[in-house]
């Protein structure tokens, strides 16, 4: 079966186009196109695929490098690495934004708001045709009026009925406040967007240049990477979320549950369940 075709950088977007690039190959590598031990296409045929200068292809690959995608080998090229070792964490929908924090989170900058199509990666995620319109909000959030954090999301338009009715340019008729609530508290407030549970992972990476000024931080300084899938009461997954938090401003406790020694299998100490009781707390509070 032919693979379908790479997904090209949007070049009316305001997302840079490094950025863009590094998203689409994460993307590409998770669907399968390159396995493990594979060598992705040069700077070259990259430059070719994508139309893009080849200082925008190798921040791509230093953004990839640093979150463990790739690794680069003198003589060969860039190499897809081996997957992570995973920790499933299960959160309660909100905790995030409610549990454990001395300050209270609010909406940043809302950097972009778009329609775009669900495409096979985040389709496959919220259970939504490829072809089929999504939103997509790019924003940062503040604790304490300090940068914290910087997320990408895509929703289901026909995740409530009030999305469902939006029409014409999503920029126009998305109703954000920057300084208000953080953006699921807006969903919920303006849209009736309720969700019920939230599944996270969460790894460790290093800033880009991008990432590094929305959330004022050093370039390449460790950061927490959370990607998100949210559920809404009938157990839908209706949205999904890619966050970049400073670990210099929050800390995350959780909470490990072992299996009991009558239950625990040959592959027990490698499966453990994280169940969410993690807390958020601004640096020196």
């Amino acid at each position: 079966m032919q693979s379908p075709p790479i997904r090209l950088i949007d070049k009316g977007s305001r997302i840079p186009y490094y950025y863009q690039l590094g998203e689409i190959l994460k993307e590409e590598i998770e669907l399968g196109r390159w396995a493990p031990g594979d060598l992705l296409p040069s700077e070259a045929g990259m430059e070719e695929i994508f139309v893009v200068s080849r200082t925008v292809i190798r921040k791509a690959l230093d953004m990839l490098e640093a979150d463990g995608a790739v690794i680069r080998q003198k003589g060969r090229g860039t190499v897809v690495a081996k997957p992570k070792f995973r920790y499933e964490a299960v959160a309660a929908a909100g905790e995030w934004s409610r549990g454990g924090l001395t300050g209270e989170p609010r909406l940043g900058q809302v950097i972009d708001v778009r329609r775009v199509l669900a495409g096979a990666h985040v389709g496959r995620v919220l259970s939504t045709a490829p072809e089929d319109e999504i939103l997509e909000l790019t924003v940062t959030q503040t604790v304490g009026g300090q940068p914290a954090s910087f997320s990408q999301i895509y929703v289901r338009m026909d995740a409530t009925p009030a999305l469902s009715r939006l029409t014409g340019d999503a920029d126009g008729v998305l109703s954000l406040v920057e300084g208000g609530p953080d953006v699921l508290a807006q969903l919920a407030a303006a849209y009736d967007f309720w969700l019920s549970e939230s599944r996270m992972t969460v790894e460790i990476s290093l800033a880009t240049e991008f990432e590094a000024e929305l959330i004022d931080t050093p370039q390449h300084s460790p950061v927490f990477l959370l990607s998100s899938v949210d559920l809404d009461r009938n157990g839908v997954p209706v949205s999904f979320t890619r966050t970049v938090v400073r670990s210099d401003h929050f800390r995350f406790t959780v909470d490990i549950k072992y299996p009991a020694a009558d239950d625990a299998g040959p592959d027990a100490q490698g499966v453990m369940s994280m169940l969410a009781s993690k807390t958020a707390t601004p640096t020196g509070q």
